[in-house]
C-alpha cells in the first residue's frame, strides 16, 4: 500500500516532527552556552537570527520544489531534478550518512545523559545500555504511523518549551545587570570568533528541512509542507534568539562569555538553583534526556523514509521500500534500528577492549559524529539551493523571480560561507586541537559517501537504464514489455 494514500498529518503534526529533531532544550541549555564559550563572542542571539533568516531564504525555493516534486526523499529528488540523476543519488547517500551520524551522536549523548542522571541517585547503568533502551522504544514508534509519533513528540516539545520559558522568566526578573540588547548588535558578532559562533548556531536548525519528507503522508501537501516549514523556522529562530539572549541577561551581557567558559552547560541549571528552583532542576535535567529522545525519534523517522524512498526506486535493496497498512516504512525502520544497535554495541565493545572511558561517549562520539553530520547537511543545503536555481531555470514562469532566483542565490552564497566557516573551525566543533588530522579525515569520509553515490548512479546509467531513468521520480520503476517476456519465458 502506498504511503501517499494515507494523508494523515496536519500542519501541527509536521511541525512537531521536525522541531523535535532540533532538540530545543538541548540547544538552549548546552548549545548556546557552548557557542558563547568557544567563540568568545556575545552576539550568539544575533547569530541565531541570522541563521534563521538564511534558512528561511533557503526554504523559499525548497518549498516551491516541494510543491512541484512531492517526494519523501527531498534532497534526493530535488537535486536529481536540478543537477541530474547521478548527482541526486550522490545527494541521497550524503544525506543518509549525515543523518545517521547525527542520530548516532544524539543516541550516544542520550546514553551519557541518562547514565549521569541515574548515577546522581546512586544507580549505575552503562551508557550503552541506556542507549539500547532508547533504540528499542524508537523502534516501536518507527513501525507505527507518523501521526502517532507526532502526538508523543508534541507532548515532549511542550514540556521543553515550558522548561526554557521558566528559565527566561526567572532570568528577566533577576538579571545580573540592567537588561540590554548589546548581544543583538552587529559588533557583538564581529571578531575572530564569528565563524565559530555561526557554525554552532546553524547546528540548531539541522533537521528543519525534513518537513518535505512527510509530503506523502500529509493532508494537502502543497499547502501543508510550506506552511509547516516556515512555522518551524520562525518558531525555533525566535525561540533560540530569545532564550540565548535571556541566558546573557542571567549572567550579564559583559560576563556571559566568561560565565559560559567557567560553567558550561551547568550555567543554565546553576542559575535556576541559585534563584530558589533547586527542586525544579532535576526535573529539567530529566527533560534534557527526553529532548534527546525526541530528537533521535525524529531523525529515525527521517532516515527510515529516505531508505524507503530509495528502496522503492530500487537504487538500494528494494525490500526497504515496503510500508505497512498505516503507511509506516516498516522494513526500512526495522533495518535502521538493527544497524544503529550494531553501531552502538560496536562502540561499546571498542570501549571495553581499549579500556577508554574519559570523555566517552559524549566528548568523542557526540562531538565527532555531530560535527560530521552537520558538515554534510550544510553541504546538502548548499547543493540543494543550486539545484533549485537550475530547476527553475529549466521550468520558467512557474513562480516569481524572488522564489526562483533571488532567495535561492542568497541561500547559496550564505550556505557557501557557512560551509567554509565550518571547515575552518572543524577542530573546534570536534572539541580537539590535538587530533588535527580529523579535520581532514572526517569531512573527507562524508564527501566520499557522496562520491560513491554518484558512482552508483553512473553504474546504473550504463548497466540498468530502467532504474536510472526512474531516479527521483518517487515511484517504483516500471518493467518493460521485453523484461516481462523474459520473466515469463524463464
Amino acid at each position: 500500500m502506498s504511503v501517499s494514500n494515507k494523508n494523515l498529518l496536519k500542519t501541527h503534526n509536521v511541525v512537531f516532527l521536525v522541531v523535535a529533531a532540533a532538540a530545543p532544550l538541548t540547544v538552549v541549555s548546552a548549545g548556546a552556552t557552548a557557542a558563547y564559550a568557544t567563540s568568545g563572542m556575545s552576539g550568539v542571539p544575533l547569530g541565531y537570527l541570522i541563521c534563521g533568516v538564511l534558512v528561511a531564504l533557503f526554504a523559499v525555493g525548497f518549498c516551491a520544489m516541494a510543491k512541484e516534486i512531492p517526494n519523501t526523499a527531498a534532497f534526493f529528488s530535488y537535486v536529481s531534478a536540478g543537477l541530474g540523476r547521478s548527482h541526486g543519488l550522490a545527494a541521497s547517500w550524503l544525506a543518509l550518512v549525515s543523518y545517521l551520524a547525527m542520530q548516532v551522536a544524539l543516541y550516544s549523548l542520550f546514553g551519557f545523559t541518562v547514565n549521569s542522571l541515574l548515577g546522581s541517585v546512586g544507580v549505575e547503568v552503562p551508557w550503552w545500555l541506556c542507549t539500547m533502551g532508547a533504540i528499542a522504544l524508537v523502534a516501536v514508534l518507527g513501525v507505527n504511523s507518523a501521526d502517532t509519533t507526532s502526538k508523543l513528540l508534541g507532548i515532549l516539545l511542550t514540556l521543553e518549551f515550558l522548561a526554557v520559558s521558566i528559565f527566561c522568566v526567572v532570568a528577566l526578573r533577576n538579571p545580573a545587570d540592567d537588561i540590554g540588547v548589546t548581544t543583538l548588535m552587529p559588533q557583538a558578532l564581529l571578531g575572530a570568533g564569528t565563524g565559530t559562533a555561526l557554525a554552532f548556531t546553524i547546528a540548531g536548525f539541522m533537521g528543519i528541512e525534513s518537513t518535505a519528507m512527510y509530503s506523502e503522508e500529509t493532508h494537502k501537501p502543497k499547502t501543508t509542507i510550506p506552511r509547516a516549514t516556515l512555522i518551524a523556522i520562525g518558531v525555533i529562530s525566535a525561540f533560540y534568539a530569545f532564550s540565548s539572549w535571556s541566558i546573557a541577561q542571567s549572567a550579564g551581557e559583559s560576563s556571559i562569555v566568561s560565565a559560559s567558559q567557567e560553567q558550561g552547560a551547568d550555567l543554565f541549571f546553576n542559575f535556576l538553583a541559585a534563584h530558589g528552583l533547586e527542586g525544579v532542576v532535576p526535573l529539567i535535567r530529566t527533560l534534557l534526556a527526553t529532548s534527546l529522545f525526541a530528537a533521535v525519534t525524529s531523525f529515525h523517522n527521517t532516515i527510515a523514509r529516505y531508505l524507503m524512498a530509495l528502496g522503492r526506486e530500487q537504487v538500494i535493496w528494494k525490500r526497504l521500500g515496503g510500508v505497512s497498512s498505516k503507511g509506516a516504512p516498516v522494513n526500512a525502520s526495522l533495518a535502521l534500528s538493527g544497524f544503529v544497535t550494531a553501531v552502538v554495541l560496536g562502540f561499546s565493545l571498542i570501549q571495553a577492549l581499549i579500556g577508554y572511558s574519559k570523555g566517552f561517549p559524549a566528548d568523542i562520539l557526540f562531538s565527532w559524529l555531530s560535527a560530521a553530520g552537520g558538515f554534510g547537511l550544510v553541504f546538502l543545503f548548499l547543493v540543494t539551493s543550486i539545484s533549485v536555481i537550475l530547476y527553475f531555470k529549466k521550468n520558467q514562469n512557474m513562480y516569481n523571480l524572488f522564489v526562483t532566483l533571488v532567495a535561492p542565490v542568497i541561500a547559496t552564497v550564505g550556505f557557501g560561507v557557512v560551509f567554509v566557516l565550518i571547515l575552518l573551525n572543524f577542530n573546534v566543533l570536534i572539541g580537539s586541537d590535538d587530533l588535527w588530522y580529523l579535520v581532514f579525515i572526517v569531512p573527507s569520509i562524508v564527501l566520499l559517501c557522496g562520491v560513491a553515490g554518484y558512482a552508483r548512479g553512473e553504474y546504473l546509467r550504463k548497466h540498468n537504464p530502467r532504474i536510472y531513468e526512474n531516479i527521483g521520480s518517487g515511484k517504483s520503476p516500471t518493467v518493460s514489455e521485453d523484461e516481462k517476456f523474459e520473466a515469463v519465458r524463464v
